[in-house]
Order: structure tokens, then C-alpha cells, then sequence
């Protein structure tokens, strides 16, 4: 008895369920995964509880044990994927997680996040975080049993004359929620994954009980949803001719759009492997051009700054680059910036480092080895 104790605990701590679900709230992200055949992880590093709970890995997954949980809620949008926990747990690490949990007063996410007033059915997180050096997990398709996407065409409400909530027809759905549909149900169809079509709260988020009620043809919902005469919105029609978009680029310029804290990731990037280049001031030979609002010059500037940090003191919680801190948060699962990620993740793996914290160190005592009196700023 003592060693199956033992053995649970160590299981609870440890290891990936038999069955774990992830949801995405876009049906449309949904079709992505599938047409891709992979899904994205997100960026481990790039938080210092994120990295507390990587146990060394770069990137995670998240799963959940239930489809009703904190993630999740109760309106039906999106799309749940039922995975094979033991198919993952042949390639991956795992380990069970209380992201809100406060450890301190002993509280679970249960009572941190405020049950009853959250208006979720479930407020645990239930989350089995997979762990991984890789950006992705590839070959999706060999882990997914079940797919339960969401679309509502129905809610309930009760009026003013009515005793109890009657199921009535929402307003509209948008064409890209068809479109959505239509692409990840011809993937599911073509690769023999089972899917359901969830139209209402009466079957989702308890999907493995809701399925029995849920629709398993997309022919089937179509007829449906004309039943019930909810319109869907036409596609709208491109902002600008082709003439007029041509023209717009010329007004445009050279200028490169980028994510919300991308470019600052390739800047710090920039600068991390002039350090390890042995340079003893910054150069960016990489950074060219407008990104955005901001010209050559201005992003040489702000290369220079993480450079001049990176070589310099630490602040008083010895961190030497603690401005990359929010741009690394808003690109951590941005798949749009995920290549410049990538970049950052593919540097720790080369010098070995699992936080950034542990990077910034690492960059500081090589450039210190190789310029013990070095002017990272070229002013002296």
C-alpha cells in the first residue's frame, strides 16, 4: 500500500492523463491546426513563472484533464480536441499545473479565481502542461481522437411573459465561422477524425456527455442553421483595388509591420550574438531598415540599449535587460511571431540556457571575459 502511495503521488506530480483535452477559442485556429497538422506551443522563457514551471524546457503545451474548467467557460465558440495522453506521454514530459493557485496561503485556482462570480461552471484550471525544447508538436493528427467545434446558433433566454428560458435563434454568424466549419470539417473527414458540431449550451463545454446530442455531418448543421434562420454575414470586400493598394505601398515606403513586441525580441536577439561575437560595441549588422514607426536609426538605438545592458550592471533584482520582459509576453503563442521567437529560443539552446534571466548572465560574463575594461558604449 505504502509503495502504491508512493507510485500515485509521484504520478500526480508527473506525467500526462490518459486523456487530456486543449481548447482553442477561434474555430478558425482550429482549422489552422488541422491543415498544418501541428500544434503551436507557447513560449516557456518568456515569463519567469513560465520558466519556474518548465522544469528546463523552452516551450509548453497546455491540455486540460476536463472540458470544464477556467479556460474553457460555459458559451460554446471555439473548438475542443480530445488527445491521447499516452500517445504524448511516449514523446513528451508532463506535469500537472495550478497556474492561479496561490501556494503561499495554500489556495488552489479554485478560490483564486473567484468562484461564483466568474460565471464559469468550473473555475480549476485542471491543466496537464506538456513540456518541450520544440516550437511545435508535430503530426497532430496522430494524437487527436475527437474534435468538438462550436458554433451557436441557439441560446436561451427568457422573456418577459415566460416562466421558464426558451431555446431561441441568436442573430448572426459571421462568415468566417462557416468558413472555419467547413475547412477543418474537410481536413477531420479526410484524415478519419471523428467530429462534432456543438450549436448550443445544452452539449458543450461537457462534450463527451453532449456528443450523443451533437451534430456528426456538416450537411446535417447546415440544415439545421437554415432551420433556425440565423443569417450568417457575407465576406467583405477588399479595402482597397489593386490600384489602390499599389499606391498605398508606395506611401508605405520600405516600412515592415511587425507583431506587438517582435521587433524588440529581434533587436535583443541582435545584440545577444554581437556579445557572443566578441564585439566590444554594438554594430546590428542584421538591422535594416523601417519596422513599423520606427527608422534604421531608431532601431540601431534601441539595439545599442539591450547591447549597453546586456554588457553592463545588473538592476537591483540582477536582471541586466529587464525591458525585453513585456515584449517576449505579448509574442509568446503569436504564431505571426513566432519565427523571431524562435530565433531567441534557438540562442538559449546554443549557449545552454534555460530562462532568460540565465541568458542575460551568461551574455554578461562573456563579454566581460573578452572586454574585462570594455566601453560597451563607445563614449569613452
Amino acid at each position: 500500500m505504502k509503495l502504491l502511495m508512493e507510485n500515485w503521488r509521484k504520478f500526480l506530480k508527473e506525467g500526462i492523463s490518459d486523456v487530456v483535452y486543449h481548447y482553442t477559442s477561434g474555430i478558425t485556429k482550429a482549422a489552422q491546426i488541422l491543415e498544418e497538422n501541428r500544434f503551436m506551443a507557447s513560449g516557456g522563457f518568456t515569463k519567469e513563472v513560465e520558466s519556474e514551471l518548465g522544469k528546463g524546457k523552452l516551450y509548453f503545451f497546455s491540455t486540460s484533464r476536463t472540458t470544464t474548467n477556467v479556460v474553457v467557460g460555459n458559451y460554446p465558440q471555439g473548438a475542443i480536441f480530445k488527445l491521447d495522453g499516452r500517445a504524448l506521454a511516449q514523446k513528451y514530459k508532463g506535469a500537472p499545473v495550478d497556474y492561479w493557485a496561490d501556494p503561499e496561503r495554500g489556495k488552489s485556482s479554485k478560490l483564486a479565481a473567484n468562484v461564483g462570480k466568474t460565471g464559469y461552471s468550473e473555475a480549476f484550471e485542471a491543466e496537464d502542461r506538456i513540456l518541450l525544447d520544440e516550437p511545435y508538436i508535430d503530426d497532430a493528427d496522430t494524437y487527436i481522437d475527437e474534435i468538438h467545434f462550436a458554433l451557436p446558433i441557439y441560446k436561451k433566454e427568457k422573456g418577459m411573459f415566460d416562466d421558464e428560458p426558451k431555446r431561441k435563434p441568436r442573430g448572426t454568424l459571421a462568415w468566417w465561422q462557416i468558413d472555419g466549419l467547413q475547412r477543418g470539417v474537410a481536413v477531420a473527414e479526410q484524415r478519419g477524425i471523428p467530429y462534432y458540431i456543438h450549436i448550443d449550451q445544452s452539449t458543450y463545454p461537457h462534450v463527451e456527455v453532449g456528443k450523443k446530442k451533437a451534430f456528426t455531418k456538416l450537411s446535417d448543421f447546415m440544415v439545421e442553421l437554415e432551420k433556425s434562420g440565423v443569417k450568417v454575414g457575407g465576406k467583405p470586400e477588399p479595402l482597397r483595388t489593386p490600384e489602390e493598394q499599389a499606391e498605398y505601398d508606395k506611401l508605405v515606403g520600405d516600412r515592415v509591420s511587425k507583431e506587438i513586441g517582435e521587433d524588440d525580441v529581434f533587436l535583443f536577439v541582435q545584440a545577444a550574438q554581437d556579445i557572443l561575437a566578441g564585439k566590444e560595441q554594438f554594430e546590428g549588422a542584421e538591422i535594416k531598415g523601417k519596422v513599423d514607426y520606427s527608422d534604421e536609426k531608431e532601431r540601431k538605438r534601441k539595439g545599442k540599449a539591450f547591447f549597453g545592458g546586456l554588457a553592463g550592471s545588473p538592476n537591483a533584482v540582477g536582471r541586466f535587460a529587464r525591458d525585453i520582459d513585456n515584449p517576449l509576453h505579448n509574442v509568446s503563442s503569436n504564431p505571426d511571431a513566432r519565427k523571431t521567437l524562435e530565433m531567441l529560443a534557438s540562442l538559449m539552446r546554443s549557449t545552454k540556457q534555460k530562462t532568460i534571466k540565465d541568458l542575460e548572465n551568461y551574455l554578461n560574463q562573456v563579454y566581460k571575459k573578452n572586454h574585462p575594461d570594455g566601453d560597451p558604449t563607445g563614449y569613452r
